[in-house]
């Protein structure tokens, strides 16, 4: 019996919750975002306790194409079907898109997102886990190190976290969610490589 990956294995979670995990990110997407790193600060529009963060500028069409086209998915319709602000349907666009380029003890703090959906797209891990768990003593409830946790409500309304246990079986893989849902990523700290992701907010065209 072959094991499952953590990606695999938190498939589920994820999207009982209302975050969408989608695995086949095209290449041509993973080879822009790569080759195309920008030096425009974004620093002082982002929550991240992060040096390293920039903005994309003029990217190609075919991102926002297959970006848009995710939001047509289920588990995203049923919060876009919520909104009921609007007098009339309005286009859903890419507004934003930007690389975080985090350096070990760097984290990001309790956050969220402007516009109507978020993701998150992980170009490297650079850590191992099992390196990171040994850094504290155990506690009652197990590592933080390099996790990405999403704070949600349960049936009951009480609040916990979906603790990610993000890994190399990450890599190149990408989540998208209401951008609203509070979320975090704890600092790392066995690694000298940066741990690379890219971030964007979609949003409704109301002009």
């Amino acid at each position: 019996m072959t094991n499952k990956t953590n990606w695999e294995i938190l498939k589920p979670t994820l999207e009982k919750n209302g975050v969408l995990p989608i695995e086949n990110v095209p290449k041509n997407i993973i080879d822009y975002l790569n080759n195309n790193k920008s030096s425009i600060p974004k620093n002082e529009h982002l929550a991240g306790q992060i040096q390293n963060e920039y903005d994309y500028t003029d990217w190609p069409n075919f991102i926002d194409s297959f970006l848009l086209q995710q939001i047509g998915h289920p588990i995203l319709t049923q919060w876009s079907s919520r909104m009921k602000s609007l007098s009339s349907d309005k286009p859903f666009y890419l507004s934003s898109l930007w690389i975080n380029l985090q350096k070990k003890y760097e984290f990001n703090p309790m956050h969220d997102h402007s516009g109507v959906f978020s993701f998150i797209i992980f170009l490297k891990i650079p850590y191992n886990l099992d390196d990171e768990d040994k850094v504290f003593p155990k506690s009652s409830i197990g590592s933080s190190c390099g996790r990405l946790c999403f704070i949600v409500n349960d049936y009951m309304g009480d609040i916990f976290d979906i603790r990610l246990d993000v890994d190399k079986s990450f890599e190149n893989k990408m989540l998208m969610f209401p951008a609203k849902m509070p979320h975090l990523v704890y600092p790392f700290y066995t690694s000298d490589e940066y741990r690379i992701t890219v971030s964007g907010n979609i949003a409704l065209n109301v002009d």
